[in-house]
């Protein structure tokens, strides 16, 4: 008789196949490529608009909806439910607000509420759909598909060159990407901030693998792609998250004098990596890969290099103090109506504040400072309750790839919000919070049925039994949703 496996149901629980059927897991596997490829941006420097997407996902996640019964507190759980309540807080407050205040928000953003609308909507599929696959095969499965799918996701980013060259066909609206992706790397994003983040969640998750995982070799790999898919984005938020990936990930493994066979592995791996990557800094010549002959280019290369190797003490291009001087405009503004905001669209757009790109004038580049000044506190409080919930798996779950993976986007998640606004919305954002949420269940269920298989092999033979008979008369089984 074989040992009972992490993914078996718990002593006297039967197994139930799950509810979702093989179009709804096509579909999700196909909403997880469209979001972490981002074929959005895609189709907007190609064909020129991502409408086609949008809808696109929108049907998909319609249609994990209705095709999977698994309960929704099943699947989202209180860091789902809280999520979800942020954006339609968000949307509703802010929109009550700028009617009343008379603010004309559509003349800022008039796609806003539908894209907050679908970013809640695949919040809610993506956990559904995920919960779904996840007890069928696996936690480990499952983010090993993820896990491929953003390795190619980080491939498109050095291939940048070959995509401007071969793909792209950029719209008047975005003529200021060449420019920006003639010396960083942008991959199949607009901009290569966000790319230099989502290479940081497939970091975040190569390291949980390496931590507590299978498919090891493999997540080496991955590792030092999305690690050099970041430096080549030049991107100083995604280098500081990377950091702290890596402080992260080594924090449990050095806190102990004796260190486990994998956990000497991960940190010789995380050690080798970062020493690549400070030899690469060292060496700051072969990164600069400039397309065209624009000494400017070259100096804003070089500039971005000299700001991560003196840890921010150098900044000749005054990124710092200019994201400083947002923030604190955004402040001020937010002492203006500080319960319920000016209303949607007003901190994308700050008054008063510098031109960023095409001539539009900066938005504070901050979700948290969005929120607050946009919708008032209410958002502001269930966003940070929904990222500290995350952020609280690792305290209250056992150490597994689960809870890893889930703490490490959580964080990466909580760092983007600092940099960019709008991140709450955003479709990628969106496919890996609702896949947390399913995950972060999961890993609480497995864990609850641990012990309740520990509780019931402790006990005699007939008080086994009795455990067994009481719980399957009792409706103490899980809904056949899985």
């Amino acid at each position: 008789m074989r040992n009972p496996t992490p993914t078996d149901p718990p002593v006297g629980l039967p197994n139930r196949q799950s509810s979702a059927s093989r179009p709804a897991r096509f579909t999700f596997w196909l909403l997880a490529v469209a979001t972490l490829v981002n074929w959005n941006h895609l189709a907007n420097m190609t064909v020129g608009t991502g409408l086609p997407v949008n809808l696109g996902l929108a049907l998909c996640s319609v249609f994990l909806c209705l095709a999977v019964r698994t309960p929704l507190r099943r699947a989202l759980g209180i860091p789902g439910f809280l999520i979800v309540a942020v954006l339609i807080s968000y949307l509703f407050i802010g929109l009550s607000v700028a009617l009343v205040t008379g603010f004309a928000w559509y003349e800022n953003g008039p796609t806003l509420p539908f894209h907050v609308g679908l970013a809640a909507l695949i919040v809610v599929a993506t956990a559904l759909g995920a919960s779904a696959a996840l007890h069928r095969v696996g936690a480990e499965r499952v983010l090993k598909g993820i896990l491929a799918i953003l390795t190619v996701t980080c491939i498109f980013i050095p291939a940048t060159p070959l995509l401007l060259d071969h793909v792209y066909t950029l719209p008047p609206h975005l003529s200021d990407v060449s420019e920006t992706s003639a010396f960083r790397a942008i991959g199949t994003f607009q901009d290569p901030n966000i790319a230099g983040m989502v290479a940081c969640y497939a970091a975040g998750l190569a390291l949980s693998f390496l931590s507590g995982g299978r498919y090891r070799p493999f997540a080496v790999l991955v590792l030092i792609l999305s690690s050099a898919a970041v430096i080549l984005t030049f991107s100083k938020a995604a280098f500081l998250t990377l950091a702290l990936l890596f402080l992260f990930f080594l924090w449990p493994s050095t806190s102990s004098l004796r260190l486990k066979p994998t956990s000497a592995a991960t940190t010789l791996v995380i050690v080798l990596v970062a020493g690549g990557i400070v030899l690469s800094l060292v060496n700051a010549e072969r990164l600069l890969m400039v397309r065209g002959e624009l000494d400017y280019r070259m100096t804003a290369q070089e500039d971005r290099l000299t700001w991560i190797k003196t840890f921010g003490g150098i900044d000749h291009d005054n990124a710092l103090e200019t994201r400083l001087n947002l923030w604190h405009l955004g402040a001020s503004q937010i002492t203006e109506s500080p319960l319920f905001g000016h209303g949607i669209t007003w901190f994308h757009h700050l008054e008063g504040a510098s031109d960023c790109r095409l001539g539009v004038t900066c938005g504070v580049h901050n979700t948290y400072l969005m929120l607050w000044g946009e919708a008032g506190l209410v958002p502001l409080s269930l966003f940070l309750l929904f990222i500290g919930s995350l952020l609280r798996k690792r305290l209250t779950l056992p150490r597994s790839l689960a809870a890893d993976a889930v703490t490490a986007w959580a964080l990466v998640f909580a760092v983007a919000s600092m940099s960019i606004d709008g991140t709450v919305y955003s479709f990628w954002h969106a496919f890996i919070l609702g896949l947390s949420c399913a995950v972060a269940s999961h890993a609480a269920r497995e864990a609850r049925g641990r012990r309740l298989r520990q509780t019931l092999e402790t006990r005699p033979a007939c008080l086994r039994r009795q455990a067994s008979d009481q719980t399957k008369s009792g409706g103490m089984a899980p809904s056949a949703a899985g």
